[in-house]
C-alpha cells in the first residue's frame, strides 16, 4: 500500500474532534437582530435609539428588557411599560451584556439544573472579566470584549452538554481541582478539550480572532510580562474571573467571609503567579466581588435563569 493511500482517511476513521466539528457546523447561527445590536457602540449618542428600533424587531428581547427594568433589583417607583424607559433604567453596559447572553441562550437553551449551572458560571466569569477590565485599563482590553470572552470561555462545554450530557457529567464528577486536571478529564472522556471545541464554535459564528483565540487558550499557563491589548491580557482576565467563581463565589461560605478572608482566598486561589499579583490588587478586587455577584444575579434574572 502506498504512502499516499495510507495518508487518506478511511470511512468512519474521523477523530472524535472531527465528528464533533460536524456537530458545531450544524449549530444555529446567532439571531441577526442580536448580532446587529452587539455591533453597536454604547458610547454613541444614538445608541439607545438604535437599541429601541432593533428591539421592536425582536419581541423576546423587548420582553426581557421590560422584565429586567421592572425586577425587584431595579425597584422602579412605578411600573415601566416602554422599551425606552427600560433602556434608561438598565443602562448601556448591562444592555450589551444582556444582548450577548441572550444571543448565546437562543442557541443553548437551558434544560436542566446542570445546564443552568453552566450558565451561572459563564455569566459570573463574564461579569468578573468585565469588572477586571474596567479595574485594569492599563491592560487595554475593552470591557465589552472581556465580557464576551468570559461568557464564551466554556462554550465548548455547552456543545458537549448538547450532544453528550452523560459524558460531561462524568467530567464534572471527576474531582478535578485545577484547569490542568479539568483538561485532562476532558481528554480522558472525550479525547479532546472543551477549549478546542469552544474555538470551533466561535469560528462557526464568525467571531473576531481575538475572541476565538482567547476561548481556545483560556487555560494556558501565562509566564512573564503581559503585553497590553494582547490575547494573553484577555486570558489573564478570564483566568482570574474563572477561579474567582470556582473557588469563592460558588462556595457555601461566601456570604460569611470577611474582607481579610476574601483577600486571602483571592491571593491563594485566583492569582497563581507573581505576574498575576503584579497586575491585580487582591484588596481592590475583593471590594468588587459583591458587585460581581449582584450584577451576575441581575443578568440571570433577566434571562429567566434566577
Amino acid at each position: 500500500m502506498s504512502a499516499t493511500s495510507l495518508s487518506k482517511k478511511l470511512p468512519g476513521d474521523d477523530s472524535p474532534l472531527d465528528k464533533m466539528r460536524r456537530k458545531v457546523d450544524q449549530l444555529p447561527l446567532l439571531p441577526q437582530v442580536l448580532v446587529r445590536i452587539l455591533k453597536l457602540d454604547p458610547s454613541q449618542i444614538d445608541y439607545f435609539e438604535e437599541i429601541d428600533r432593533l428591539a421592536r424587531e425582536d419581541p423576546p428581547f423587548a420582553v426581557r428588557l421590560l422584565a429586567m427594568a421592572n425586577s425587584a433589583s431595579s425597584s422602579p417607583a412605578a411600573p415601566i411599560t416602554s422599551i425606552k424607559e427600560s433602556l434608561t433604567r438598565i443602562g448601556a453596559a448591562t444592555i450589551g451584556n444582556l444582548v450577548a447572553s441572550m444571543a448565546v441562550q437562543r442557541v443553548f437553551v437551558p434544560s436542566s439544573p446542570t445546564h443552568v449551572g453552566l450558565w451561572t458560571h459563564s455569566l459570573r466569569v463574564a461579569v468578573g472579566a468585565e469588572t477586571l477590565a474596567r479595574m485594569l485599563p492599563e491592560l487595554k482590553i475593552a470591557p465589552g470584549t472581556a465580557y464576551l470572552c468570559g461568557l464564551l470561555h466554556d462554550i465548548g462545554r455547552f456543545v458537549m452538554f448538547e450532544h453528550a450530557p452523560e459524558e460531561l457529567l462524568a467530567v464534572d464528577e471527576s474531582n478535578w481541582h485545577s484547569p490542568e486536571e479539568l483538561l485532562e478529564a476532558d481528554v480522558e472522556v472525550f479525547k479532546y478539550t472543551h477549549s478546542e471545541l469552544g474555538y470551533l464554535a466561535c469560528r462557526h459564528w464568525g467571531l473576531p480572532n481575538e475572541t476565538s483565540d482567547t476561548v481556545r487558550r483560556h487555560h494556558d499557563k501565562l509566564c512573564g510580562p503581559i503585553e497590553p491589548g494582547s490575547v494573553e491580557a484577555a486570558i489573564m482576565l478570564i483566568e482570574v474571573a474563572d477561579w474567582l467563581d470556582v473557588m469563592i463565589l460558588n462556595g457555601d461560605d461566601f456570604a460569611g467571609l470577611t474582607e481579610d478572608e476574601l483577600i486571602s482566598r483571592i491571593n491563594e486561589h485566583c492569582l497563581p503567579t507573581d505576574s498575576f499579583r503584579q497586575v491585580v490588587d487582591a484588596t481592590v478586587l475583593a471590594r468588587r466581588v459583591p458587585q460581581i455577584k449582584d450584577q451576575s444575579d441581575l443578568l440571570l434574572q433577566g434571562l429567566g435563569l434566577a
